[in-house]
């Protein structure tokens, strides 16, 4: 407590010596006063307090500088930014479709020829691929017509239905049902519904091949013959994709039909190209091999197709 007598002496004039062990540290009580002396906003009392102080303890002179210069600097706010909490936006799940994979291809056919021969051809085909869990639904449809000097010479459709279940990556079950009707080639009614196997023979980037083969049920409806054959047949189809570049695909389609009075052999193939994401253009061979065709018919149709592909 001896700096608090000495202060009014010193402000005075007054001059005191003092002999006594200085303290490692500014005292407390010294810093308290010079701060309490800034708060009073006189300079004159400042100066004296400072001047005591200095003089009370002249080994400190740095340091009540260092004091009064941290006291005199102005102290910002402290500036903290508005938090701004919006509001919750509800989220919007998208409901799951009921089919896990949808593929649906269209296909155009058209030709004309204007001369010695007047050839007008039109054809359509469609698939549809709808799987969901372990079942894949495929649906099939076809219609060709031809005519040539105003007399039609081909006239065909079709229609195909069959329900996949995978059993693993690599084998599945099917049940099959397909129907159609070829004039020309004396078919009025050619239908079958029959069970089997498949099995995915071969899976890479580039290249797929699936094989089916399965018993079944053919009925047969001989055109202008009065005639309706009903036998036991065997089903058999293998399907081959291969990209060939990133824009080129090549496809062989085969389905064969074993059963009496005739059998049919029915291989497609087919080379396309990109021309958009979902616009594909190309050639397609289609062949069709009768065993015993009735009304004297010819055993092989072909048809050599351009075609325009739209792809989902």
């Amino acid at each position: 407590m001896l700096e608090m007598f000495l202060v009014p002496a010193f402000a005075a004039g007054g001059s005191t010596e003092i002999v006594a062990s200085l303290p490692e540290q500014l005292p407390r009580p010294v810093a308290r006063m010079i701060s309490a002396a800034m708060r009073t906003d006189d300079e004159a009392q400042l100066a004296a307090v400072i001047d005591a102080a200095k003089a009370a303890y002249p080994g400190f002179s740095a340091e009540i500088d260092a004091l009064v210069a941290d006291l005199q600097t102005p102290v910002e706010p402290l500036r903290i930014a508005p938090l701004i909490v919006p509001a919750p936006e509800p989220v919007e799940f998208e409901p799951p479709g009921y089919w896990e994979d949808l593929h649906a291809e269209l296909t155009l056919n058209a030709a004309e020829t204007r001369g010695n021969t007047d050839t007008l051809y039109l054809g359509l085909h469609g698939k549809l691929n709808l799987m969901r869990k372990a079942q894949i639904h495929r649906v099939e449809a076809y219609a060709n017509t031809a005519e040539a000097n105003g007399v039609e010479n081909q006239n065909n459709l079709g229609a195909s239905y069959q329900l996949e279940t995978l059993w693993t990556d690599a084998y599945f079950g099917y049940v099959r049902g397909s129907w159609r009707r070829d004039d020309f080639a004396g078919f009025r009614t050619d239908a079958f519904a029959g069970i089997g196997a498949g099995a995915y023979i071969l899976q890479t980037d580039t290249m797929t091949l699936r094989s089916e083969l399965g018993p079944g049920y053919r009925y047969l409806d001989i055109a202008e013959e009065d005639r309706r054959i009903h036998a036991v047949g065997l089903y058999g189809a293998a399907e081959f994709d291969w990209l060939i570049a990133e824009d080129w695909t090549f496809e062989v389609d085969t389905n064969v039909n074993l059963s009496g009075p005739t059998s049919t052999i029915h291989p497609t193939m087919r080379l396309n190209t990109a021309v958009s994401d979902s616009i594909s253009a190309g050639l397609s061979y289609d062949l069709r091999y009768e065993t015993d065709p009735p009304l004297m018919s010819e055993n092989l149709d072909r048809i050599l197709k351009f075609d325009v592909k739209y792809s989902y």
